[in-house]
């Protein structure tokens, strides 16, 4: 695209013939408002002719019948031949800034022109239309439909005016479907057993793209109602299915009939199986007209952030359900005493069950129901963001729910190359057994067919509905590497390298379209490829994620998952020997690392718990021995030391709930409702000390610039003496932080390097100091360099930070003479 022509096009001139006129509508699909205008930008000229110059008309607002935003133009282009026109759409912000607002790319794998294409043959008629719709979370499923002059579907277009209703399904292969309503056990058995009979069952009829839609008056009667879809598939059987596009499913529990009669209550229900609920999603304009406190601004930069991983399946001490979101409501206040400023959520999308972490979601845009759903999630924001609580949602696009008989799973197909939601490679005939041609993934189930629009539509819609109706501040995705490099065929193992290129496209596309959604969203990617495309912004290329989980960080500080001899494993060798030598170097290289766009953690959900062998970090500390006198001396000791590793590191710091009051409980993903920690008992008793380390930590980082920036350099390295120095900075200020994992203290420790000459160095925090259960021997004191030379006396298993202003140093980050240059240092003879 070079030279841009304006059009200007009117509706009532007359059409030369030759020529088609082409109805161009764009809608976003979203609630909050994202642009004031549109502009359509197309592969034509002034006169309609295929052009390399394109050419720009301005779009026509109106709004839709989804209640959102929609921008429209029309154009005549020239027919006479055959040609494919390449448009797309440039949004203008209230500010005046145009940005592109195509994030889908072409689907030719090599192929990365993000426009959409609309074919001209000459004899198609006088009109066509050309559409595209950012996102499909208020337009698909049960959805109301408001009084509008738009009308995008036949099944639109047969109501009567007013509002309405209108079901929308994607089944491309099926024969026929039907709207069926439950009755009161919410649930219709595989012979239709649980039908309401007193509702007529709405027949579907099919739109283009293999949707099938059905349109009925009102809106108001119909909330409430249970329904599920009455697919009749290619092979002529019928199968029950819920709405994927589905906003609540009516079970609360753990009851799966398995297609058998059931006429016990709805809440009993797994919510995975259960039917789907209309509900009508339209919000009280007064319920976050108060969302947020001025004194307690919401961080919106990921290297802002301190995050608290929470679980509220594992909330509720006292219980052994589930927790809810009234549990985590309950422990806000203790997140703002501890200090950190963004909650990280474990999946809350629809998932089998009641206990479970949630890594395999059934209904993308449900959110669990027997957690308090839609209501309970919104109000944890809102109560979040009066706190200056940021808070991140996990989702799961890398598979689905292993139950999702009743979701996904063969929904208008039996043939496995027609398993409209799964990936599948070639025909049934290429392979030794039908289920060799999908794909594994290194995840919990067979990998999605990221090549269809319809299935990233899916995907993206559940996404932007996180932003748009509640109000979440940015996503962690998980384990985005099986989406663009692990697609293996099942049947042998082979890489597909159609399905990482997919999974690339796709991962592009859901960030640039929440990023238009909200520009200033916190995208996260648990990846650990070490792939530096995934941290890149997608306009030049990459995946366009802001961060990623750095989990080689959490092996080289903790390392007890029986990694090899290239991880330090800090702290697990620290617990077995407690005079051995300490890999140090090794894990600063992981340490500098970090400030690479690099989530880190002392621990997360994974490593706490993906196993039977799995332990929390206290244990690991002590290599698994009786929590009491010196041992849990010691244990607490060396956790502030890791906990200071990781807050002041240059990588964005996240913990484990637990991990910040020693939680030793397993926490496995299975049998966790069962070993639910005390968190307050914890606090005031054993992890007290713990708490308030972990409280001046995390006060430190968010009050300090050099804390939060990719400053870093490593001071010195000794690993017979075990102890580690680096410094951090930022503007006129510098830190240095100095590690020791002795089991004895050292008085006199010298330190040598060119970047601690100058001014004298203040202590700022001890974890050593009495306030966090240390012994505070010896003490803290200022030190003044001589020449290049610190000597330093280091407490027991303890990190100690100093600080000082640096001369002469505006508010650039930039090192002192000699950064980059690997200290000398010398051990002291021990007294």
């Amino acid at each position: 695209m070079t030279t841009e022509h304006r059009t200007h096009q009117h509706e009532d001139a007359p059409q030369a013939a030759g020529t088609v006129r082409v109805e161009f509508v764009y809608r976003t699909g979203v609630g909050r408002p994202i642009a004031h205008d549109a502009l359509l930008v197309g592969s034509w000229d002034g006169a309609g002719r295929p052009a390399a110059d394109w050419s720009v008309a301005p779009m026509e607002r109106f709004t839709a019948d989804d209640g959102c935003a929609a921008f429209r133009a029309s154009v005549t282009l020239d027919a006479s031949h055959p040609w494919t026109a390449d448009w797309g759409v440039r949004l203008v912000r209230p500010d005046g800034a145009q940005v592109w607002a195509i994030p889908g790319e072409l689907a030719d794998p090599q192929a990365t022109a993000q426009v959409r294409q609309v074919v001209i043959r000459p004899g198609d008629g006088p009109v066509t239309r050309a559409e595209f719709r950012l996102s499909s979370h208020r337009h698909n499923g049960a959805r109301r439909l408001a009084p509008s002059a738009d009308a995008d579907s036949d099944a639109d277009a047969d109501a009567d005016a007013g509002e309405r209703i209108r079901f929308r399904v994607w089944a491309p292969h099926a024969r026929a479907v039907e709207v069926a309503f439950a009755g009161p056990s919410g649930y219709i058995a595989d012979d239709g057993h649980g039908e309401d009979g007193l509702l007529t069952r709405l027949p579907m009829r099919p739109v283009p793209g293999g949707w099938w839609e059905a349109a009925a008056p009102g809106f108001a009667d119909w909330v409430g109602r249970r329904y599920a879809y009455r697919v009749v598939r290619d092979d002529g059987s019928v199968a029950w299915r819920s709405d994927p596009y589905s906003v609540r499913q009516c079970g609360t529990g753990d009851t799966d009939p398995c297609g058998a009669h059931y006429d016990g209550p709805a809440a009993d229900l797994d919510g995975a199986v259960s039917c789907s609920m209309v509900v009508d999603t339209r919000e009280d304009g007064r319920f976050w007209a108060e969302e947020f406190d001025p004194a307690r601004p919401v961080p919106r930069r990921v290297e802002d952030l301190v995050i608290y991983e929470l679980h509220v399946g594992a909330l509720g001490f006292g219980h052994t359900g589930a927790g809810t979101f009234a549990d985590a409501l309950a422990l806000l206040d203790y997140l703002t005493d501890l200090g950190v400023n963004a909650v990280e959520l474990l999946p809350m999308a629809e998932f089998s069950g009641t206990r479970s972490w949630g890594y395999g979601s059934s209904h993308f845009l449900a959110v669990k129901q027997s957690a308090g759903g839609r209501e309970g999630l919104r109000a944890f924001v809102r109560a979040c963001h009066r706190r200056g609580l940021a808070v991140l949602m996990d989702v799961v696009y890398n598979h689905y729910s292993p139950n999702a008989a009743r979701s996904v799973w063969q929904y208008d197909s039996r043939v496995p190359s027609r398993n409209s939601y799964y990936w599948y490679e070639g025909t049934e005939s290429d392979h030794p057994h039908p289920e060799g041609g999908y794909l594994d993934n290194v995840s919990s189930g067979w990998a999605p067919r990221y090549h269809d629009e319809n299935v990233r539509a899916l995907f993206i819609a559940s996404a932007v509905a996180l932003i748009d109706d509640f109000h979440i501040d940015g996503l962690r995705v998980d384990q985005t590497t099986s989406i663009h490099a692990y697609n293996s065929l099942h049947a042998d193992g082979s890489p597909v390298a159609a399905a990482n290129i997919a999974g690339r496209k796709f991962l592009r596309e859901l960030c640039q379209t929440l990023r238009l959604v909200d520009p200033g969203v916190m995208l996260i990617a648990e990846d650990h490829s070490g792939w530096a495309e995934v941290t890149r912004p997608a306009e030049q290329g990459g995946l366009g994620f802001d961060a990623r989980w750095y989990v080689d960080f959490y092996h080289h500080l903790i390392g007890d998952k029986d990694e090899g001899p290239e991880y330090a494993r800090l702290l697990h060798t620290a617990g077995r020997d407690q005079t051995g030598p300490l890999a140090m170097g090794l894990f600063a290289t992981a340490l500098t690392a970090a400030a690479d766009r690099a989530v880190v953690y002392t621990e997360s959900h994974d490593e706490a718990g993906n196993s039977r062998h799995s332990a929390r970090n206290i244990l690991v500390a002590v290599d698994h021995a009786p929590l009491a006198g010196e041992t849990a001396w010691y244990a607490l000791a060396r956790l502030r030391c890791v906990a200071a590793l990781t807050l002041l590191s240059p990588g964005t710091p996240l913990f484990l709930m637990g991990d910040e009051v020693g939680a030793a409980r397993p926490y496995l993903h299975d049998t966790f409702a069962e070993a639910k920690e005390d968190l307050a008992g914890l606090r005031a008793g054993r992890g007290a000390g713990l708490f308030a380390c972990y409280r001046v930590l995390v006060g430190l980082r968010l009050g300090s610039p050099a804390l939060r920036s990719g400053g870093v350099e490593v001071v010195a390295t000794d690993d017979v003496g075990r102890v580690l120095a680096f410094r951090r900075w930022a503007g006129d200020e510098e830190f240095l932080v100095v590690a020791s994992l002795r089991d004895e203290p050292t008085a006199g420790y010298v330190l040598t390097h060119p970047a601690l000459a100058g001014r004298r160095w203040r202590p700022v925090l001890d974890t050593d100091a009495a306030p966090f259960g240390g012994r505070a021997r010896p003490p803290a004191r200022a030190v003044s360099p001589r020449g290049e030379t610190v000597r330093l006396d280091l407490p027991t298993a303890a990190v100690r930070v100093y600080r000082r202003r640096r001369r002469g140093q505006g508010t650039a980050a930039r090192p002192p003479a000699g950064a980059g240059r690997l200290g000398r240092l010398r051990l002291p003879r021990r007294h």
